[in-house]
């Protein structure tokens, strides 16, 4: 039997397009501390998709990364980077801020937004 090449690119189309079904691309950010503030104080991602964020603390000394309402409370030593991965469901808009001693009060805080 002899497929038509048309038929055959077809085929081919709808295999890949099956093959991408499901899969969703995650949201990256980078996020760094440096000078008591974060140089991307306000972050947009879209709901209902992974996020991958890259922390990146350029200080000498430590600071932290804490979003309540995604329960994400983390530390980060004096020159270190970590990442951190979450799926927020809601559209909204969500504080973060360093929960080192005197940092929030200091201005040190950002907003991540995520849209519909």
């Amino acid at each position: 039997m002899k497929v038509r090449p048309y038929i055959l690119s077809l085929l081919l189309i709808l295999l890949c397009l099956l093959a991408a079904c499901g899969r969703t691309t995650p949201n990256e950010a980078t996020i760094t501390m440096k000078e008591m503030a974060f140089q991307q104080s306000e972050i947009t991602i879209k709901a209902g998709q992974p996020v991958a964020l890259r922390l990146v603390n350029q200080d000498g000394y430590a600071h932290a990364f804490d979003m309540d309402e995604f329960d994400i409370h983390m530390s980060l030593a004096a020159n270190e980077t970590a990442e951190l991965s979450f799926t927020p469901e809601n559209p909204g808009r969500y504080l973060f801020y360093c929960s080192s001693p005197g940092h929030h009060a200091a201005g040190m805080v950002g907003t991540l937004i995520v849209e519909p």
